[in-house]
């Protein structure tokens, strides 16, 4: 049985959140063993804010990401094995012809994408790439695990569009390729050079 893809509980959980839905996306729920989920909760939320808050300065660093795709690839119980844990960084990240991310996605894996929120960056966000819109090939669609009810603002309606909450594993969110791709501070970019991360999964 697939589960449907879940939303952040806080402002900071994006990392964790977008991994048991990247693994719900590759796995049936009787294919994941708890020790999977537990682990990545294990990982997460390791920063911590100037006030001592853990998981409140950033939600999850770029190390603990790297340690639990580690963990994640030397795991194997049952039905759970995955073939491919591969992060990404810099200008391995871009969606010019040969990119990994769409090969990936392509080989029926997933990928977990490091997308800028806003236009001074300092805010950044994780969210799974699904595909490319087959009604447009400009279009690349998202599960975004933050929750919103309002549309995105006119002046960026041409680059997104919030689809809807439908309660399956399906989109959520549609971006255009150039503003993903783009190497300015832009929100749902994927930004400068140096900002970029992407995680690849895909199982056995």
């Amino acid at each position: 049985m697939k589960i449907p893809f879940r939303y952040q509980t806080t402002e900071y959980d994006c990392v964790p959140t977008s991994f048991i839905n990247a693994l719900q996306y590759l796995f049936e729920r009787d294919e994941i063993p708890p020790i999977v989920i537990q682990k990545i909760m294990q990982y997460s939320l390791d920063t911590v804010s100037k006030h001592g808050e853990l998981g409140m300065g950033g939600g999850t660093t770029r190390l603990a990401i790297q340690m639990l795709l580690q963990w994640l690839e030397s795991y194997t119980k049952g039905g759970f094995s995955l073939s491919r844990c591969e992060f990404l960084l810099q200008d391995q990240i871009h969606l010019r012809q040969g990119n990994k991310i769409m090969s990936c996605i392509n080989s029926g894996g997933i990928a977990l994408l490091r997308l800028c929120l806003n236009n001074s960056g300092t805010s950044f966000h994780y969210a799974l790439a699904l595909g490319v819109d087959t009604n447009d090939r400009n279009g690349i669609l998202f599960f975004d695990p933050l929750y919103r009810v309002n549309q995105f603002r006119r002046s960026d309606l041409n680059d997104m569009q919030w689809l809807g909450d439908n309660g399956t594993q399906k989109a959520n969110l549609r971006v255009s390729r150039d503003r993903l791709d783009s190497y300015n501070y832009e929100k749902y970019s994927m930004g400068p050079t140096h900002e970029r991360e992407c995680c690849l999964l895909e199982r056995y």
